[in-house]
């Protein structure tokens, strides 16, 4: 990289600095430099046959990427990035093969605020940052996205540092989220609908729509719900505690409904709409897409309104 200085009029000479120097400047500017990462420590220490030559270890950077939910391991190199990646990839590997002890560690010895152990995932990314990277390992870490990030740094006289993402800039997703927000923003401006995850889910089935909007709209009586959009069902949880699992249907088959929708509350003497117990005496428990206990079957906005009416005389 050649960094021009347009005020001194000359070329911009490269810095020779130590690993140890590099390391260090990072920690310091980290907020700016990866605004998307949460910094844990430098030189974190991993004790055991963590090398494949079966020695201990030490990660350059430990750090954490809230957007993935996983660890990130950076290793730095002050030229190119000779035998980094593999060094990178034993503590990797480490990292996840001893996940508990790293995260107690990690909790335990630095002042730092991680979400609960269950929800961060024990896939591991690496970070690799040199001043130069071999044309075989940018094209291999591209084919792996989210696993190896590589950054090409210079520091230069003047007070100059630049970095510079070969792969998995966190820019790029930021861009594509702001490019979606904006086309959103202009379909409500010009008057076009806007496609939601809910959409997508029940696609061409607009009478399970219709229905579960009608249905939606009573359970916000109870304050806003929170909605999970999965490929199989929409689950929804009202801040009072109930919770329903909601199953697109055609119409047709057994039940002639369009829209399922499993609850625990029982309404099994209910002749308005067709309830069925996954609970069956002496039988093995029916299955079913939601993990509630009854599985109700709407064929049209009448019986609908006859199972909201259920569900206000039980909870009010």
């Amino acid at each position: 990289m050649k960094l021009l200085s347009t005020k001194a009029k000359k070329l911009l000479q490269p810095l020779r600095k130590t690993e140890a120097e590099l390391s260090r400047f990072l920690a310091e500017h980290w907020v700016m430099l990866f605004p998307n990462y949460t910094f844990i420590t430098r030189e974190f220490k991993l004790d055991g046959q963590v090398r494949s030559r079966g020695t201990a270890g030490r990660v350059d950077i430990l750090a954490y990427n809230p957007s993935t939910k996983r660890f990130i391991v950076i290793e730095l190199k002050k030229d190119r990035d000779k035998n980094i990646n593999d060094q990178a990839s034993d503590y990797r590997e480490f990292i996840e093969d001893n996940f508990a002890a790293i995260y107690l560690l990690a909790l335990e010895q630095h002042e730092i605020i991680l979400p609960k152990s269950t929800l961060i995932s024990k896939d591991v990314e690496v970070v690799l940052i040199a001043q130069a990277f071999s044309q075989p390992d940018i094209e291999r870490a591209r084919k792996k996205k989210e696993v190896i990030t590589l950054i090409r740094y210079g520091w230069y006289e003047e007070g100059y540092f630049l970095l510079d993402f070969l792969n998995n800039d966190p820019d790029d997703g930021i861009e594509k989220e702001n490019s979606e927000k904006i086309r959103k923003i202009k379909n409500v401006i010009d008057g076009k609908p806007v496609t939601t995850e809910v959409d997508l889910y029940f696609g061409v089935l607009h009478e399970s729509s219709r229905l579960y909007n009608i249905f939606y709209n009573f359970l916000a009586k109870y304050g806003l719900p929170e909605v999970l959009v999965q490929s199989s069902k929409i689950k929804l949880s009202t801040p009072n505690g109930l919770t329903f699992s909601i199953i697109a249907n055609t119409g047709k088959g057994g039940y002639k409904a369009f829209l399922q929708i499993n609850t625990d509350l029982a309404f099994t003497d209910s002749i308005n709409f067709t309830t069925v117990d996954r609970i069956r005496p002496g039988q093995k428990k029916k299955g079913s897409v939601g993990n509630e206990r009854y599985e109700v079957f709407i064929q049209n906005e009448n019986q609908l309104s006859a199972f909201i009416a259920a569900i206000e005389n039980k909870v009010g």
